[in-house]
């Protein structure tokens, strides 16, 4: 794992490098457009009508490419980033915390987040918090990016089924579920949102599988919290979902760590 973390680094800071220059010289593009198209306005208005439609065509397919170019730069940064993050390993301490309390801060995190990004975002969020949980040893900023992981991802499913039509009786949720089993704690998550299709839900834990629409997801958000909570912490991660009703995420981390 460690090699094949070092790999990955390497190929994406070897594509981020030419990378940046895409992005970087399509901007600059971009910017040269209208300065291009202002110097030879004279001379473009000299020219018959058939003509200047064809250099204002022109121009505007100039401008559409760029922006093309820099939208999938974009997305592809967005990837590199994602594998970069992805081949770190193990990072911060082991202590032990108050599990409940850790995923109450994610919660509001995430939800504040969201509707920084979207003003108009509402989602009910219920929790059901076992009391008598006691502290759990983890890693507490990558417990974090798990939960966040989750929790966006439920909030864009349930956002993605209201603004598909669900009907006017629908109302986006999101659970959280925490439970002592003694020698182990379980956490689950669960949304009505949008669900996932049985063909990617057995592969969901791979790297780039995602169940969003090209340019809205990279595929390694759960790949990444898959390591986390297996790889890190000796523990299990599953989900169980119906299409159009419901996804949920169980997470059970032993109470003798056990690393993998």
């Amino acid at each position: 794992m460690a090699a094949l973390g070092q790999l990955t680094a390497g190929i994406a800071h070897e594509i981020k490098n030419p990378l940046n220059f895409v992005n970087n010289f399509a901007e600059l593009s971009g910017e040269l457009l209208p300065e291009l198209k202002e110097t030879t306005a004279p001379a473009v208005a000299a020219l018959g009508e058939d003509e200047r439609a064809a250099v204002d065509e022109v121009v505007e397919m100039l401008r559409g490419n760029l922006d093309k170019i820099a939208e999938h730069g974009k997305r592809a940064d967005g990837i590199v980033k994602s594998m970069l993050e992805h081949s770190r390993g193990v990072s911060g301490e082991r202590r032990v915390v108050d599990l409940n309390a850790l995923i109450e801060e994610a919660l509001n995190l995430a939800y504040h987040g969201a509707r920084a990004q979207d003003a108009s975002f509402n989602i009910t969020l219920e929790r059901d918090f076992d009391r008598g949980l006691a502290p759990v040893e983890l890693v507490p900023q990558e417990m974090t990016r798990v939960l966040l992981n989750l929790f966006g991802n439920g909030f864009y499913a349930t956002a993605k089924r209201h603004c598909d039509g669900a009907g006017t009786g629908f109302r986006p949720t999101l659970k959280v579920v925490t439970r002592e089993l003694g020698d182990a704690v379980e956490v689950r998550v669960r949304d009505n949102g949008t669900g996932i299709a049985p063909e990617v839900r057995d592969k969901l834990f791979q790297p780039f599988v995602t169940t969003k629409p090209t340019g809205e997801g990279t595929g390694l958000g759960l790949s990444i919290s898959y390591d986390i909570v297996t790889q890190q912490h000796g523990g299990t991660i599953e989900v169980e979902s119906r299409e159009g009703e419901f996804t949920e995420f169980t997470i059970r981390l032993p109470r003798l760590h056990q690393s993998r």
